[in-house]
């Protein structure tokens, strides 16, 4: 079954700009596309798509408002935010409302389709220039380097794999990437799933990102 997405924006060219990207890939489906927060609920609920791209600025209301809205009403329907805004506190809000991923529309044409395979595998992916470290409200230590304040908190496996996951690698890339069996990364990500309290991966990295830990 190819994977159904459903576009939010409130520019026309955007939706269809958009639609091309996609479709490029025999594998995704737009199975339709709208520019207001009343229509995007109802459409979430009526096609029930397995992806949204959603953007934060419509003209009845929030886009991230409504992420929050259609995640609680159709938890099952994962979101990814795209959008003109570089500001690292709109990613903390995105990422809370239970956005899977956060876009910057002028990386769309080269990001898109890695973030689309990435948000629909179970990770999260944030866009190459977000900061998140560096937001407004971020933990006191927001000032240092995360990598480094992974490290200190971690045993040393641990940081690599968490890092690796909160760039949206896939156990078998971070396998790759570390020189090690995708079973033993599974396992390291157990531990952190525990350590943090955290139910799966994508939660593991919205923890990770509350804390400060993240900077893409």
């Amino acid at each position: 079954m190819p994977t159904r997405i459903l576009i939010v924006d409130d520019h026309q060219i955007m939706c269809d700009g958009l639609r091309l990207l996609l479709e490029k890939d025999p594998g995704a489906e737009v199975v339709g596309a709208c520019g207001d927060c009343t229509t995007a609920f109802q459409m979430a609920g009526e096609l029930r798509p397995d992806l949204v791209l959603m953007d934060v600025d419509l003209p009845d209301g929030n886009g991230i408002v409504l992420t929050r809205r259609i995640r609680e009403n159709f938890p099952e329907v994962k979101i990814l935010v795209l959008t003109s805004r570089l500001e690292p506190n709109l990613v903390i809000e995105a990422i809370e409302a239970g956005a899977n991923g956060y876009l910057v529309k002028t990386n769309a044409s080269t990001e898109l389709i890695d973030a689309v395979r990435t948000v629909l595998a179970g990770g999260i992916h944030l866009s190459g220039g977000t900061s998140i470290a560096q937001a407004p409200g971020a933990p006191p230590s927001a000032d240092t380097d995360a990598a480094n304040r992974i490290r200190q908190i971690l045993p040393a496996r641990e940081a690599q794999v968490l890092t690796l996951l909160i760039k949206g690698l896939r156990n078998k890339e971070i396998a790759t990437e570390l020189t090690l069996g995708v079973k033993t990364v599974e396992t390291y990500r157990g531990r952190l799933m525990k350590r943090f309290g955290c139910t799966s991966p994508a939660e593991l990295v919205r923890h990770a990102i509350r804390l400060g830990l993240a900077v893409p």
